[in-house]
């Protein structure tokens, strides 16, 4: 049985990217955190404290991205995913979608991105 906790469309403001503009003038990024959960011991006494907080992923997110300036969103995706693990025991994959609306490629589209998923076994 997986169950899982979500967060859709965390908006961050960033300063993230291999463009000088993107480091100098910020962007906005998208993100989806999914994570598989096992929640029977919080369900268990319907016990907050033992629970994946949705405020907490989005903490874990925006501390992960102001910590240090990332030239890729693989390397972003991948920060916030391990943080995750990390932090929470009960945790047993963080898959992390990051949508950059203003990708600076010469074409139009609604947004690029990346979906980077860590596994706390294999």
């Amino acid at each position: 049985m997986a169950d899982r906790i979500f967060v859709s469309n965390l908006c961050l403001y960033v300063y993230h990217g291999v463009m000088p503009e993107e480091n100098k003038l910020g962007l906005r990024l998208y993100l989806d955190i999914d994570c598989e959960v096992d929640v029977s011991a919080c369900i268990e006494n319907d016990d907050y404290h033992k629970a994946v907080c949705y405020g907490s992923l989005c903490e874990i997110a925006k501390e992960v991205s102001d910590a240090r300036r990332y030239n890729l969103l693989e390397s972003l995706g991948d920060g916030i995913a391990r943080a995750i693990l990390d932090r929470y025991e009960n945790v047993n994959r963080a898959t992390i979608t990051i949508r950059k609306p203003s990708a600076p490629i010469p074409t139009t589209l609604d947004h690029a991105g990346v979906e980077i998923s860590r596994a706390r076994h294999g």
